[in-house]
Order: structure tokens, then sequence, then C-alpha cells
């Protein structure tokens, strides 16, 4: 077995690149894809919870909305 050092940005974007080429390819080289990404999240391990940005644990919803009114065009 061979191994590779990778940062974590470069497991991100190797990961974007398998997604690129899946949607690109489609399922012909999805499963193939599919190991890949698996083998990629297995050698991470799990996320790092101090690298995740901040995200709000209590979002703010608004009451109610108003419909936008159109401009009138005039002929």
């Amino acid at each position: 077995m061979k191994t590779i050092d990778f940062s974590d940005e470069e497991l991100s974007a190797l990961v974007q690149l398998i997604d690129i080429a899946i949607k690109s390819q489609g399922l012909g080289v999805a499963e193939a894809a599919v190991v890949l990404v698996n083998k990629i999240k297995a050698a991470a391990g799990p996320p790092q919870t101090n690298d995740v940005p901040f995200v709000e644990e209590t979002p703010q919803f608004a009451d109610s909305v108003e419909a936008v009114q159109e401009p009138e065009v005039e002929e």
C-alpha cells in the first residue's frame, strides 16, 4: 500500500474534483468516485468542530413577508 500526505484543504479540493467528474461523466464514474470519497473521508477522520464557521444556534425568522409590488409599465 502507498500513502500520500494531504492537508485538509487538499482533501477538500480532491473531493470537489471528484464531484465535478461525477457531474460531468454521470453514472459511469459514480461508483468508483463513491469508493474513493469514502476512503478519503475515513482517512480524514471526523470533522473538527473548531474549524467549522460560526453558525447561529437559534436562527431568527421573519414574522411575515409582504408581497413586492412591481412598478407599472407605461405603454
